[in-house]
């Protein structure tokens, strides 16, 4: 299930086809494409400034 939070926003589109059992369909939408260089740059920050868990070794 997906939020409806990002249809309201416009990232995503909705589409429900008829029948049963139901099934809705979401595609991204242009804008929703554009957060592709946004998500890549968080990516590439979180694996430089990843940091191992502490050892439990004792």
């Amino acid at each position: 299930m997906c939020s409806p939070h990002l249809t309201e926003a416009g990232v995503l589109a909705r589409r429900r086809e008829p029948g049963w059992p139901s099934r809705v369909h979401y595609t991204l939408t242009a804008q929703g494409q554009r957060l592709g260089p946004v998500l890549q740059a968080l990516w590439d920050w979180g694996a430089q400034h990843h940091q191992p868990p502490p050892s439990t070794e004792t």
